[in-house]
């Protein structure tokens, strides 16, 4: 009877493991946050008048997880090219998305919207998304960045507003 029992132990653990198989990797809510120095370059720079630019952004990540204590860290880097774009449009709304690669290696797709409002002379940025693919798959993400000190003058004439930079806030869970 004894053996038996001591059967019975290891069958249910393999049995449960097979019907209730560990869920995907999450950040538990507000778990996973990362402060974020971010830089973008257009070229040709922008001018008051709509014209196509290529928009570079990298954005560096430092991270702390209680649950996921490896990521440490991450980057963005993205170039959209021939985007119609002009100084007027820095506050426009609208949606995307882009892939974090983690200093684990392991990667991020994040779909998005976006919102866009001048703060005192900075352009703050919001964008709400969730992770579709990659780690933290499912969870939600809440992305601040302010872009700061904008020379918006440099929009009055070539070669226009080239660069912006700002620091910033994701959270996921």
């Amino acid at each position: 009877m004894g053996r038996i029992r001591g059967l019975l132990v290891p069958v249910a653990l393999i049995t449960s493991s097979l019907l209730f198989p560990p869920s995907p990797a999450h950040a538990a809510p507000g778990d996973l946050t990362c402060a974020e120095n971010e830089s973008v370059t257009y070229s040709p720079g922008l001018l008051t008048t709509p014209r196509p630019v290529d928009v570079s952004v990298y954005n560096v990540l430092s991270c702390t997880s209680l649950s996921h204590p490896a990521v440490t860290g991450g980057h963005v880097q993205a170039t959209i090219r021939g985007l119609n774009r002009s100084c007027s449009d820095l506050a426009a709304s609208g949606s995307g998305s882009y892939t974090i690669t983690w200093n684990t290696g392991e990667t991020s797709t994040i779909n998005y919207n976006r919102s866009a409002n001048y703060v005192l002379g900075t352009l703050v940025i919001v964008e709400n998304g969730t992770v579709t693919a990659g780690k933290f798959t499912g969870d939600s993400t809440t992305h601040v960045v302010e872009l700061l000190n904008l020379n918006l003058l440099a929009c009055l004439a070539e070669p226009g507003l080239t660069t912006a930079s700002g620091s910033g806030i994701y959270v996921f869970g």
